[in-house]
């Protein structure tokens, strides 16, 4: 056995030391302990030897520190021979790269380190490496918050990395240069935005990654991976393989697809989004206090499990200046909905719509379906395993400002039917109850024996 010692806790204080003093580039944040880990952990696991292993952009080493730790835990064979070479960092930050020596200096005294000043994106890549670990800089060139980038940069880059022309990112250039380094028998490890997974944009840089390569894994880390960044990140695992179109999906939703795929949704005209749309005159709209000719509404807050609050709101029937507009509809379109469900939440919230009262678009309708009890309906919508579903198909239901539950989502979600014999009477029961607990273990039992 290796007698190799390796200092852990004292080179982790000391990169969270370095790195706390040196002034971040743009869209370059330091890797926290347990994150490295974990991702080392899911890209080496598979490996029998220690690889070659290169972080092309590795900041003050957290990455390759991370694999020391790996090893360390799980390989220990691994640290004899990665001191006496096999781990490259690249960083353009002269400041990250001594920061690196320093701390793997900590970790492994001796260490023979091959670490390079340099743009990564530049660097030829004619040498291959068996394992690349990476947490590129986010930074994008398009959209909304978009960085600025010299025209010259922007054509260099496009030039050289096909997956730069579809979502102009440093962080697609990385993944096409990533599978360049790891060859089509790499492995790679990389943290990224949750968007790259889907967005049509980045097309190019799932395709650049995938080259001989299948997506292994990808687990959704949510918007607090990183201090101060609220971006929904993830850990993206490749190795050799064939990919197919479904592999670019959290891990989570591969088992809630299966669950979606055991019933049928209701039918589509089932939901609908008929509230009171308050344009820009909400503040002519809508009062706080009751008063004459004041109509009572619901906001999604006043939404609960099984049950309504009283109205939050009440609406004006005065006609609107020039220039303001909304869409308030009339009480015999509002009394259709027999259930109500909050608009912003992380999962369904259903209740009967009893008492009936007018309701802003931040509250969703529904219109019942045909064969089914409204009362088993708002059971079934209420329980965790359909919020299980929910909140694994739909991204915008996992974010962490307004969690969107939007009329699409319940038109795909599945609802059992009769076909489930005597549980659906006990669900219907069990809701008009209002016993959550009760509901939940009949619908999970539900979705279980099929």
């Amino acid at each position: 056995m290796p007698t190799t010692t390796i200092n852990l806790d004292a080179a982790w204080r000391e990169h969270d030391r370095l790195a706390a003093r040196i002034k971040r580039g743009q869209g370059q944040v330091f890797t926290p302990r347990a994150l490295a880990l974990r991702l080392a952990a899911a890209t080496l696991g598979p490996l029998d030897d220690a690889p070659r292993l290169i972080d092309p952009a590795c900041g003050c080493g957290a990455l390759l520190l991370g694999a020391l730790e790996y090893a360390s835990l799980d390989r220990p064979g691994w640290l004899e021979h990665w001191q006496q070479g096999g781990l490259t960092g690249v960083d353009a930050d002269a400041a990250c790269v001594r920061a690196a020596g320093q701390v793997l200096g900590h970790a492994l005294p001796g260490i023979r380190l091959d670490l390079r000043q340099a743009d990564a994106l530049e660097m030829a890549t004619d040498d291959r490496w068996q394992v690349v670990l990476a947490n590129p800089p986010w930074v994008s060139f398009s959209g909304r918050q978009a960085s600025r980038l010299s025209a010259a940069r922007r054509a260099g880059l496009a030039r050289r990395y096909a997956a730069f022309a579809g979502w102009p990112s440093l962080h697609a250039a990385f993944c096409e240069l990533a599978g360049n380094l790891a060859g089509e028998q790499g492995r790679i490890g990389l943290l990224l935005p949750m968007p790259v997974a889907e967005l049509a944009g980045y097309a190019a840089a799932r395709q650049a990654l995938q080259r001989g390569r299948r997506l292994e894994s990808l687990v959704e880390l949510g918007e607090d991976a990183f201090a101060g960044v609220t971006e929904p990140a993830g850990m993206f695992v490749l190795g050799p393989g064939v990919n197919t179109a479904s592999d670019w999906r959290p891990d989570c939703v591969a088992g809630a697809a299966a669950l979606a795929r055991r019933f049928a949704p209701l039918p589509p005209e089932s939901f609908g989004d008929i509230g009171i749309h308050s344009g820009n005159a909400a503040d002519l709209l809508f009062a706080r206090r009751p008063g004459p000719a004041l109509v009572p509404v619901r906001v999604g807050a006043d939404v609960r499990p099984f049950v309504l609050q009283a109205p939050s709101l009440w609406l004006s029937g005065a006609a609107l200046p020039p220039g303001r507009y909304a869409r308030v509809p009339g009480t015999l379109c509002l009394a259709r909905a027999r259930i109500l469900l909050r608009q912003t939440a992380d999962r369904p919230v259903a209740a009967r719509h009893a008492p009936a009262a007018a309701f802003r678009n931040s509250v969703l309708a529904c219109f019942g379906a045909p064969g089914h009890d409204d009362d088993y309906l708002v059971g079934v919508l209420n329980s965790d395993t359909l919020a299980a579903i929910h909140r694994a198909l739909h991204r915008d239901a996992r974010q962490r400002a307004f969690p969107q539950l939007k009329v699409g989502h319940l038109r795909a979600l599945p609802v059992p039917g009769p076909e489930i014999g005597p549980l659906y009477d006990a669900i219907a029961a069990a809701s008009r109850a209002r016993d959550h607990a009760s509901v939940n273990a009949l619908v999970a039992q539900a979705f279980d024996q099929r």
